[in-house]
């Protein structure tokens, strides 16, 4: 199984029958990946958008690294901490976006942005990407310095919604 690493993490692009699991089952899905546990922590929004994630997944199984959650494991503790969603394979402006989130327990370490330099990279080292987007609410000021951190700059707004950009 393909998978990126950094010193304290693993990121795991889940597959269509992983993904199901993480959403219906995380406790089987731990056992599959070998975790020592993985914390039910999904709001309704974050429910709907793996959802959503696992229908693009099934629509293009050969290419789902680009459509999935990619699971974020503390090395060190073998559990999920988190996810980072890959929303397509890069436009025609060559622009990959991402989304992600950090269990409440592990936010505030710097894991995040370790995540978000990790994919960013490996990104770029792709073809067809040059620029990867991230949006966040207003007023989620975490959010804002975890992208700022990973090196974003802010591009554009909206009435509700920041729009970042990692180069």
């Amino acid at each position: 199984m393909f998978e990126l690493h950094t010193e304290r993490l693993r990121l795991i692009p889940l597959n269509a029958k992983y993904l199901k699991l993480l959403i219906e089952h995380e406790k089987e899905l731990a056992n599959e990946l070998s975790l020592s546990k993985l914390e039910r922590i999904f709001d309704a929004e974050l429910k709907q958008a793996l959802n959503y994630r696992r229908s693009k997944v099934l629509e293009d199984e050969e290419n789902y690294i680009w459509y999935t959650n990619w699971l974020i494991v503390l090395k060190e503790q073998n559990c999920a901490i988190g996810g980072i969603m890959l929303k397509g394979m890069p436009n025609d402006r060559q622009e990959v976006v991402i989304g992600y989130y950090t269990f409440p327990s592990f936010q505030g370490r710097g894991y995040m942005t370790e995540t978000i330099i990790t994919m960013k990279n490996w990104l770029h080292s792709q073809p067809n990407v040059e620029y990867i987007i991230a949006d966040t609410e207003k007023d989620n000021i975490a959010s804002h310095r975890v992208l700022e951190k990973a090196g974003a700059t802010l591009y554009k707004e909206t009435e509700s919604l920041y729009f970042w950009k990692l180069l």
